[in-house]
């Protein structure tokens, strides 16, 4: 991640190395609510990050992270491997994101949409910025904004989170080929502002 940008204020609770994510998963499904925790706690920031780009606007995205955990420890039973848990959960959390796409497109058919984007790339650059660093990533912000949803996830998850091309296709529920393309479609998008990019602190 670059340093220009700046996490969104997410406070990670010390987390437990000697439980891998399966056998917190299966103490879960039994009802231990420490298990629970630890879970939440390894994998909150992660998500969190993910979300916060992906909406551009931090009020939803603290709604979409609690729904996610929320559905996540509900339907544990669901999971059928306990070690994919952070895919799964990456995976719960790009489905509510979209969900909230959709429901900001219809308030904005009507007017209602009175949103405060407070996490876009610009409004995430760090203080003393440089003016041409912050401008650059005013107009990738536009352009991600002309993108379909699906492509401009695709981009951030993989461009600006870092995601693998492997864990952006299974979050989005495509084949690899399909992630591929629409990370390409977002790409040509981008490209004519790469060179401004390639600069120290924009993003790749």
């Amino acid at each position: 991640m670059s340093h220009a940008l700046r996490s969104p204020p997410v406070t990670e609770l010390p987390t437990t190395q000697w439980e891998d994510d399966a056998e917190l998963v299966r103490r879960a499904r039994g009802g231990d609510r420490w298990a629970e925790e630890a879970l939440y706690r390894r994998h909150v920031r992660a998500v969190t990050n993910a979300v916060t780009r992906l909406l551009g606007r931090t009020a939803d995205a603290d709604d979409v992270v609690q729904d996610t955990f929320v559905r996540a420890l509900e339907r544990l039973e669901d999971l059928r491997d306990g070690a994919a848990f952070r895919s799964w959960v990456q995976r719960i959390a790009v489905t509510l994101c979209h969900r909230r796409f959709r429901k900001r497109k219809l308030l904005r058919a009507f007017g209602l949409d009175r949103g405060d984007d407070d996490a876009t790339l610009e409004a995430q650059a760090t203080e003393g910025a440089r003016p041409d660093l912050v401008a650059l990533l005013r107009q990738i912000d536009r352009e991600l904004d002309r993108l379909s949803v699906a492509s401009r996830s695709a981009w951030i998850l993989h461009r600006v989170e870092g995601w693998t091309l492997e864990e952006t296709a299974d979050a989005l529920e495509v084949s690899l080929a399909t992630a591929k393309r629409r990370l390409a479609e977002a790409d040509a998008r981008i490209a004519p502002f790469r060179e401004g990019s390639s600069e120290e602190g924009a993003p790749r």
